[in-house]
């Protein structure tokens, strides 16, 4: 307390006698009484203010903290009995799992806003899911905000709603993109089990997603998932203005270069996640990809299924196997580095296209898994699109050319709709 304000608030205790005494003999009557009475009251409190201020620190935090102890009990005990009911009527021990993930992390939730957790970080070992849509922002560009908003939400809601029952804690959103985390009171193998399975399950829901995003009219939104496991830091990040308790370390960023290295509909795992999970999951043959940050190429498994007791089947999205229709279209590309699109163009020729990619040649050296953006132009077919970005899946060699196979993953709503009607004529196919 202020020098200042305590000596007023002496003063003021100090004079209540004399000013007491004064008031009752110059006016001896019921109003004089409860003036005095007010000064009274006054007087008490301003020397209890005063004695407070002049006890230690811990006295008074005890007797700040006494006055909630009672409710922070109560808060802590309600998760607890509903934990204790839940196990009592499960008849799953899959379920199990969950109410306990559930149960630590409502009881973490209570320690970090009572100030209980240790100010410095700790080591965790967690599985690390990312998911990020694809081509979101071409579909932001060309809808209404208020619908965009709307979309966004039932997705986010849908896909939380899952992220949640299958015992993993949503980190934050990152526009588009979750960061999620799966990780127990003590660590065992079974979260990155949940996490490999809820990957799953996420992306089986687009299905439904993508049927009443299509009966409001809205497109169909494609998602990408990559999964890492590792031992992180996990602490409180912040200022005192804006703080958050997440996770970092390489572990995480190698779980974002994972998710951007995805296709439409696809699942990539690292190896330690697929080590973990193997006796489990069905894959598609591993390949090695060069990421910031590792000096060595990581390998990446793409998920197929879940085997029993799970049961679930990551399905092939369409766009992934549309039909095909030969060409011959010369094109100028890019290559780009994350989100940076290198300046220099070189010259190939599409030899086949589709609504959702293409095969071409081109002189150039191209690596597999490298991301390009070019632009559709040819009068003869009538078709000019916006910027188209691709990554490159497959490279071969012959007499001296590249051959790539490339899929789309940012393309315009309306420049896929005429791809595929051009693709349609090309084929002969004529419209229901």
């Amino acid at each position: 307390m202020k020098p200042a304000i305590r000596l007023l608030l002496g003063l003021t205790a100090t004079s209540f006698f004399p000013v007491s005494m004064a008031i009752l003999l110059l006016r001896p009557d019921r109003q004089a009484l409860t003036i005095l009475i007010g000064c009274g009251i006054l007087a008490v409190l301003s020397a209890w203010r005063l004695l407070e201020s002049s006890l230690p620190a811990t006295f008074r935090e005890w007797r700040q903290r006494r006055g909630t102890a009672d409710a922070f009990v109560k808060r802590l005990l309600s998760p607890l009995e509903e934990f204790i009911a839940g196990i009592q009527a499960s008849t799953n021990p899959k379920q199990d799992d969950v109410l306990r993930q559930r149960l630590h992390d409502r009881l973490d939730g209570l320690a970090r806003r009572r100030n209980l957790l240790p100010a410095g970080g700790e080591i965790k070992e967690v599985t690390v899911l990312i998911s990020d849509l694809r081509g979101f922002t071409t579909i932001s560009d060309a809808y209404a905000a208020a619908d965009v908003v709307l979309l966004l939400n039932r997705y986010f809601t849908r896909m939380t709603e899952i992220i949640s029952r299958y015992g993993g804690k949503v980190d934050k959103f990152i526009g588009d993109s979750i960061m999620a985390l799966f990780v127990a009171p003590m660590e065992n193998p079974k979260d990155t089990e949940r996490a490999v399975c809820c990957a799953a399950e996420m992306q089986i829901a687009m299905d439904s997603i993508n049927k009443e995003n299509i009966e409001l009219g809205m497109p169909a939104i494609y998602m990408g998932i990559g999964l890492n496991t590792g031992r992180v830091v996990a602490g409180k990040i912040g200022s005192d203005l804006h703080s958050e308790y997440t996770v970092i370390g390489a572990e995480v960023n190698l779980a974002s270069r994972i998710e951007s290295s995805t296709l439409r509909g696809q699942i990539l795992l690292s190896e330690n996640t697929y080590t973990q999970t193997a006796h489990i999951t069905q894959v598609k043959e591993p390949f090695s990809l060069a990421v910031k940050g590792k000096q060595e190429a990581i390998r990446l498994y793409e998920l197929v299924a879940v085997g029993p007791p799970y049961d679930l089947v990551v399905p092939e999205r369409e766009a992934r196997r549309t039909p095909r229709a030969s060409v011959d279209i010369p094109f100028e590309f890019q290559f780009c580095d994350g989100k940076i699109v290198i300046s220099d163009f070189f010259q190939g020729r599409i030899m086949d296209l589709s609504s959702g990619g293409l095969f071409a040649s081109t002189t150039s050296k191209i690596d597999p898994h490298c991301h390009i953006r070019f632009r559709l132009k040819t009068d003869e077919l009538g078709v000019i699109s916006h910027d188209i970005y691709g990554k490159v899946l497959k490279v071969d060699r012959d007499q001296g050319l590249y051959l790539m196979n490339v899929e789309f993953t940012i393309i315009d709503p309306q420049d896929s709709v005429t791809l595929r009607s051009l693709v349609k004529r090309l084929l002969g196919i004529t419209p229901p």
